[in-house]
C-alpha cells in the first residue's frame, strides 16, 4: 500500500517542465505510475487519473483510467483520439466499451468544429478514428440518417468511410448516387485510397446487378397463372 501511496503522491505533485528532454522522462514515469496506481480501484484514483488524462492523455494514464470502464470517462478517450501518441491506446479502450460508446463516437464523427473550412489535421484524425470505430462496432440503421451527410464530407477518408457504411445501411436512393460520388473521390485520391474506392465501386456494381435481377423475378411471381 505504501508503494501505491508514493505513486499517488508523485502524480499529485506534478509540475510543469519546460525542458523537452526532462519533460519526456517525467511523462514516461507518469505514464507507468498511472497504469500501476489504477490497481488500487479507489474512487479517488479514478478521479486523479481522469484529471491527468484530461490535461495530458499519456498512454499509461489512459490505460489505468480505462481499466475502470466507467461510462463517464468515454469523452476523455474520445478527446485523446486527437493525439498521435495516444490514439491507438484510446481506440483500444473505446473498443472495449463496445455499444456503450456509440453515441459519443457518432457525435465526434459529426463534429467539424467551429470552422469546418479550417479544420485542423489533428481534429480530422479524431473524426476519422471515431467514424472508423463506430463502423467497426456495427452502425445501427437508426444512425444512418445522420451519417449520410458525411458522404459529402470535405475530407476524403471520412467520405469513403461513409460510402462504405452506405453499402450496409443506405437506402436505394443513396445507393444510386454512390458510383458518381466514388468516381469523384477517385479523381484526387492517393494510391492507397484508390484501392478502397475500386473495392467499393465493385460492390456497388454487384448490388446494382442483384437489384436488376430481382425485378424480373418479382414481376414473374406476380403474373397470373394460365389455366
Amino acid at each position: 500500500m505504501k508503494a501505491f501511496d508514493v505513486l499517488a503522491e508523485f502524480l499529485l505533485s506534478r509540475q510543469p517542465i519546460s525542458d523537452p528532454v526532462e519533460r519526456l522522462g517525467e511523462e514516461t514515469v507518469m505514464s507507468a505510475a498511472g497504469r500501476l496506481v489504477a490497481r488500487l480501484r479507489k474512487d479517488w484514483v479514478y478521479d486523479l487519473l481522469a484529471d491527468l488524462a484530461g490535461q495530458r492523455p499519456l498512454r499509461g494514464v489512459l490505460m489505468g483510467l480505462g481499466s475502470f470502464f466507467r461510462k463517464e470517462s468515454i469523452p476523455i478517450f474520445i478527446n485523446a483520439l486527437i493525439e498521435d501518441e495516444a490514439r491507438l491506446t484510446a481506440e483500444a479502450i473505446l473498443r472495449g466499451f463496445g455499444n456503450v460508446a456509440r453515441k459519443a463516437l457518432l457525435a465526434a464523427a459529426l463534429d467539424e468544429g467551429d470552422n469546418p473550412r479550417s479544420e485542423s489535421e489533428s481534429h480530422l484524425r479524431k473524426r476519422r478514428s471515431a467514424l472508423a470505430l463506430l463502423l467497426e462496432t456495427g452502425l445501427p440503421r437508426g444512425y444512418w440518417p445522420r451519417v449520410r451527410s458525411l458522404i459529402d464530407d470535405h475530407d476524403h477518408q471520412i467520405a469513403l468511410l461513409a460510402c462504405r457504411a452506405c453499402l450496409n445501411c443506405g437506402t436505394a436512393t443513396d445507393m444510386t448516387r454512390m458510383p458518381a460520388r466514388l468516381s469523384e473521390l477517385q479523381l484526387t485520391a492517393g494510391w492507397f485510397d484508390r484501392g478502397h474506392i475500386q473495392e467499393l465501386l465493385s460492390r456497388c456494381s454487384a448490388c446494382a446487378q442483384i437489384s436488376r435481377d430481382s425485378v424480373p423475378r418479382a414481376r414473374q411471381g406476380s403474373s397470373p397463372v394460365n389455366a
